[in-house]
């Protein structure tokens, strides 16, 4: 197994050489617009949990159950855009508002492992795994914003925001054949309930369609009401209390026509954000400060929240995506490219890949076909490869190279591709953003 080194304790936060200014700044604007910037985080959540367990007309479904999925992604993948190919899943969404949810978690100082505990809006609020535990599991009581008990002996406790949460775990696989030791790591991530403990509650509004403001409303305001208290993101409710955001009464025609002029909009802009363009360097966007834990930030909350919902924070993992060679030209797998990773490789505690996308007419990414079912290479991939003075050239086109460069290939569509950099733990010259990610040399 590739040992893990573990992250370094204090990292640096400012953002050095990229586009000044806020990505995403919800600051003034039109109210609407920023009344459903702030709600429309808590509709996906709501919607994405609905779809998930089933929780709705009032009944639990599969609320506060884990479900693991033990599954490396490939070219068929086609339930989500982006796959990532690195990690396996275990995903569960609690249901706090009738006491706590106890899960024991494993531990590990070797693999990499995250289980992140998003609240409702969307930030991530704790962590348990590598990074943030020195790779200890344990167990632990996450426990809604109301809870006023005790915990068990041996048991931590971890406070939520809000009543509703996703806990997400990713297991890092190297490989098919590390498959079945990583999905025996994951299922060692277990729930109970605490005796005693009442049963979840469902949804009493189904998600039906964003644009239509009435269910958008009721749907963000029934999130709201099921975690009181006002704790974090919710005590700013009262703001848009004139939008009909985070109030009991039926919102007015008025409100309701104002919300159909302006979500369309909306969510173009949302999906604008998500690109960061702002942000790109040399061909590469790079994600803006405050992804996981978004501050007021809710236009770029919401961005994120349509377009990858669930994003780790980045002192947990970065995400860097490029469209464009160095030149500017869009990347089409009808030309070949270099990709050069200097010595040392891509700065990080963890682990680096670099995952290759065709990218579909309605502008959805999947992993590619390919005859050595290779979908993404990095610095767990065998073989490699190394220049003289430690550095990595990555060979990216349609055709397998001859000789020796056939091990650093890494295949490409017939049409347009994305390709992806994902960084795990990253170090603090990649999170500062002073260390450039290396852009891609065109050859023919």
């Amino acid at each position: 197994m590739h040992r893990r080194r573990m992250i370094q304790t204090s990292l640096a936060l400012a953002v050095s050489g990229c586009a000044t200014g806020p990505i995403g700044d919800s600051g003034g604007g039109d109210p609407f617009e920023r009344a459903f910037y702030y709600a429309f985080p808590l509709y996906e959540f709501a919607r994405i949990q609905q779809d998930r367990t089933g929780a709705i007309d009032g009944q639990p479904g599969r609320l506060n159950t884990i479900v693991h999925r033990a599954q490396l992604l490939d070219h068929t993948s086609r339930l989500v855009t982006a796959p990532n190919n690195d990690t396996i899943y275990s995903s569960s969404f609690l249901e706090l508002s009738r006491g706590p949810v106890e899960i024991e978690a494993p531990s590990s100082s070797e693999r990499y492992f995250s289980i992140a505990f998003m609240q409702a809006f969307t930030d991530v609020f704790a962590y348990i795994g590598t990074r943030a535990t020195g790779g200890e599991g344990g167990r632990y009581w996450i426990v809604g914003p109301q809870w006023t008990g005790e915990g068990a002996e041996g048991v931590r406790i971890i406070r939520s925001p809000t009543n509703d949460v996703w806990m997400l775990m990713r297991t890092l696989v190297d490989g098919p054949s590390d498959l079945a030791v990583a999905h025996a790591f994951q299922q060692r991530l277990t729930l109970t309930l605490p005796p005693g403990r009442a049963g979840a509650r469902g949804y009493a509004v189904t998600a039906r369609d964003v644009n239509d403001p009435a269910n958008f409303l009721a749907l963000a305001n029934e999130v709201i009401a099921r975690s009181p208290g006002g704790a974090d993101q919710l005590a700013r409710a009262p703001g848009f209390a004139a939008q009909g955001v985070g109030v009991s009464n039926p919102p007015s025609p008025e409100v309701l026509e104002r919300f159909r002029e302006v979500i369309p909009a909306a969510l173009e802009t949302l999906r604008d954000v998500f690109r960061f363009r702002d942000y790109a360097v040399d061909g590469w966007s790079y994600q803006p400060p405050g992804i996981g834990d978004f501050g007021d930030n809710d236009r770029l909350r919401a961005a994120v929240a349509l377009g990858g919902i669930a994003a780790l924070g980045e002192e947990e993992a970065m995400y860097f995506h490029a469209n464009f060679d160095a030149a500017g030209e869009r990347l089409n797998g009808a030309a070949r490219y270099r990709w050069r990773v200097p010595a040392g490789g891509v700065p990080v505690d963890g682990f680096w890949s670099l995952t290759m996308y065709t990218v579909t007419p309605e502008g959805r990414y999947f992993l590619v076909d390919n005859p050595i079912q290779r979908y993404s290479i990095g610095d767990r991939t065998q073989g490699l490869v190394v220049d003289a003075d430690g550095g990595i050239e990555i060979w990216i086109q349609r055709e397998r190279p001859e000789g020796a460069m056939a091990a650093n290939w890494l295949p490409a569509p017939e049409g347009p591709m994305r390709l992806a950099l994902r960084a795990y733990l990253p170090k603090p010259q990649l999170r500062s953003r002073s260390w450039r990610v290396p852009a891609l040399r065109r050859v023919i």
